[in-house]
């Protein structure tokens, strides 16, 4: 049974010109010590999706159940002693400060009554979890935003939650500064087995950390899969275009990107290949060449690297005759290479 599953969830809002639906008819399963990602832009409806698991806010319709229990109808001491179960970091931090790093992870602690004693142990261990040893008594303006971050993930921690939350945790960092955070949360899970829910309007992120991940539009999960699954073979237009952002971060493949290269080369097809693991080690391209009457122009390539795997993408110029064509892109799914046509001659 899946830890975390929504059946048909549905959370309204009253406004000015009448009810605004913000999630709309989700179904969605999380399992237990996996990293979940939520991906979408904004007013996708993915923050609201996130303050329902932990029921900051109540679902208009449908059903959340968290490790078999309904949470829906939760109040009082029950509610409260769930929230215990989830820990949450926030994109900008929501330090108190007036307290040092020690004091501000040892506050939910505090407020559930835990003896001063046990509370800075607990404290203590967090700080060393999270690689903050020597910076017990700073204050948050003297931290970096990096080091910001990693007092709210051991704030998070306090309570040993079943279940973390991260709303748009890397967003207001650096990128050198990201990937130690989100390194940081993947050895947690690690180490822990907690379960980890982010969401993000970053591809990147769900790439580097996420075993899966859902996409959403207009408060609706239109796509969900394994990161590299979507990666290979995104099914929405949407997906596409997050997929493509991180594709060519670094080699440009934005849309006056790829502008430039239909006009450049108007000749045959022009081919988005995605190798996985150990394919991209295969001569595959050479094998195709000497196969079929083709001839391949190597347009842009790189490497990603996600959680589980590595994968290359490339963009590639395909020419011949038509028949050799579709042959061509029949050889490269043969051979379980993903392929996308971004443009036909």
């Amino acid at each position: 049974m899946s830890l975390i599953k929504l059946i048909q969830v549905t959370k309204q809002f009253n406004g000015k010109q009448g009810k605004l639906t913000a999630v709309d008819q989700v179904d969605l399963a999380i399992e237990a010590g996996e990293i979940f990602g939520v991906i979408g832009y904004s007013g996708a409806g993915k923050s609201t999706l996130i303050r329902l698991l932990n029921q900051l806010e109540k679902p208009t319709d449908g059903k959340i159940i968290i490790n078999g229990q309904t949470v829906n109808d939760l109040k009082g001491a029950e509610l409260r002693g769930y929230r215990k179960k989830i820990g949450m970091i926030f994109q900008h931090f929501n330090l108190l400060w007036s307290r040092t790093v020690i004091e501000n992870i040892m506050l939910p602690l505090e407020l559930t009554g835990v003896s001063k004693p046990a509370r800075r142990k607990r404290a203590q261990e967090l700080i060393k979890l999270v690689g903050l040893e020597g910076r017990e008594d700073a204050y948050p303006s003297q931290l970096s935003g990096g080091q910001k971050q990693r007092v709210g993930i051991a704030r998070a921690l306090a309570n040993e939650p079943e279940i973390l939350l991260c709303d748009e945790a890397t967003s207001a960092l650096d990128p050198q500064t990201t990937d130690e955070v989100l390194d940081l949360l993947l050895a947690i899970n690690q180490k822990l087995n907690l379960t980890i829910v982010l969401i993000t309007h970053e591809m990147n992120v769900i790439r580097k950390i996420c075993d899966r991940v859902a996409v959403m539009e207009d408060g609706k999960v239109i796509e969900v899969g394994e990161v590299l699954s979507v990666f290979k073979n995104p099914q929405h237009e949407v997906t596409k275009k997050f997929v493509q952002q991180d594709n060519f971060a670094d080699a440009d493949e934005s849309e006056s990107a790829l502008d430039y290269l239909v006009n450049a080369y108007p000749d045959g097809i022009i081919v988005r290949l995605i190798f996985e693991g150990e394919k991209s080690k295969e001569a595959t391209i050479s094998k195709a060449i000497h196969s079929l009457p083709i001839d391949i122009n190597v347009l842009q390539a790189t490497i990603r690297q996600t959680q589980h795997t590595s994968f290359g993408t490339m963009l590639v110029q395909i020419t011949g005759e038509q028949d050799a064509l579709a042959k061509s892109l029949a050889f490269f799914k043969e051979h379980e290479v993903g392929t996308e046509v971004i443009q036909r001659g």
